[in-house]
């Protein structure tokens, strides 16, 4: 069956490549000039590797370690406090944010027993640790990753449904030995010429026949099926002439699209603390362990999530703001050449980093896109509860399944 996939990044490629294995055809139409999406990794002056979009690789989100390990892409640790990061100069232990995290899902779930709807993080967070909960450690590290407002996002979704919410916290963060981009590289290359890049989509129509993709040029691809493995925004501008399936809708009704910014700082010197959390916004920046096991590489990377931390920052007008926070933050920081910086607000690809859960999120949109919608199947971070490389790759399996069972 030749299924027409959108997008190249790691849902789209995912889902292609397990196609393939099952005996379709599959064709991936790429927007961009390069494969990876989100996952894009880039050499500093110095010729460290830093990257640009997803970063972090859970011991727990198996699916994707499985894929790297099935394709032979490498993958080391961060060594980094991801969870723990220093905030006021200090940071949590080991059992105290289990602790807290325990604190937390049971008022969740007291709230949620007494009848409670539309519960945000804020309000648990705010419940179970007081007025003073914003310059919490725990609460510092959720708001910076959720690339949004607390105040608008689920507490249920985030809190209830994380992979690390059974069991206590597993603190530790893996990469990709030659750059996170090097897992949707290597898909590529498996997959060779059924990849076209630089072939942004305008609309998809199907029949009771087949899939029609009209591109902006005004060419058309047709196939037996497709996959539609865009971001969000991207996916709501898009002129589909079918309606999904109402729990579907709602699910993606029920996401809203945040936004971060990314730098990465070749360095000559720094401090040791290898996670630290501005205690004021939604940024921290942290120091990888080197492929020696021993050192530190010569780069810091930094994170900023969310409107609100961004606007702080004068991200629209540069790097030049946050890179002085970063120096405020850090006095011991020499840098070596070029920081590399990067807007996901202004992505045209995108429009955003990745999605979050709106106050109106259900359980049931865990499942809503398990099937098809006709012949066309949706994946992407949007469509689960993983908003990262992992649930991008659960995504376009689950898609791939979908699409399978069709024929």
């Amino acid at each position: 069956m030749k299924v027409i996939i959108i997008g190249a990044g790691l849902a789209g490629l995912t889902a292609a490549w397990k196609l393939r294995q099952l005996g379709h055809d599959p064709v991936v139409l790429e927007a961009r000039n390069r494969v990876g999406g989100r996952t894009w990794s880039e050499t500093l002056a110095n010729g460290q590797v830093t990257e640009r979009g997803g970063e972090y690789v859970f011991p727990t989100e198996f699916a994707i370690r499985r894929l790297s390990a099935q394709l032979e892409v490498p993958i080391l640790t961060h060594n980094v406090r991801y969870a723990r990061r220093t905030v006021n100069g200090s940071h949590l232990s080991l059992s105290e944010l289990n602790a807290v995290g325990a604190r937390l899902r049971t008022t969740l779930n007291r709230m949620l027993a007494d009848g409670m709807d539309r519960i945000s993080v804020d309000e648990v967070f705010r419940v179970t640790i007081g007025v003073e909960f914003p310059s919490h450690p725990a609460y510092r590290r959720i708001a910076t990753s959720l690339a949004g407002d607390p105040e608008f996002i689920s507490a249920e979704a985030a809190l209830l449904h994380e992979s690390s919410a059974d069991g206590g916290y597993v603190e530790d963060g893996g990469r990709f030995l030659m750059g996170n981009q090097s897992l949707a590289i290597e898909l590529a290359r498996l997959l060779g010429t059924a990849i076209r890049l630089e072939s942004p989509i305008a609309a998809v129509d199907q029949s009771r026949s087949g899939v029609q993709v009209t591109l902006r040029d005004g060419s058309h691809v047709d196939g037996e099926a497709a996959i539609l493995a865009v971001p969000l925004p991207i996916l709501r501008g898009l002129d589909l002439g079918f309606v999904l399936p109402a729990p579907q809708r709602a699910a993606l009704e029920h996401r809203s699209m945040g936004t971060a910014a990314k730098l990465g700082v070749p360095l000559l010197a720094v401090d040791g603390d290898v996670a630290l959390q501005n205690a004021d916004h939604a940024w921290w920046s942290w120091r990888s362990l080197s492929v020696d096991g021993e050192n530190r590489v010569p780069a810091l990377s930094c994170f900023a999530g969310g409107s609100r931390t961004l606007a702080a920052l004068e991200t629209a007008s540069g790097p030049q703001r946050w890179v002085a926070e970063l120096k405020r933050m850090r006095p011991d920081l020499v840098i070596d050449g070029d920081v590399l910086f990067t807007d996901w607000t202004h992505d045209e690809w995108t429009m955003g980093s990745y999605s979050a859960p709106s106050l109106d999120w259900r359980p049931e949109d865990t499942s809503a896109f398990d099937s098809a919608a006709g012949l066309v199947a949706i994946a992407g971070e949007h469509t689960g509860l993983q908003q990262s490389l992992n649930g991008a790759v659960v995504s376009g399996f689950r898609a791939a399944k979908a699409i399978s069972a069709l024929a």
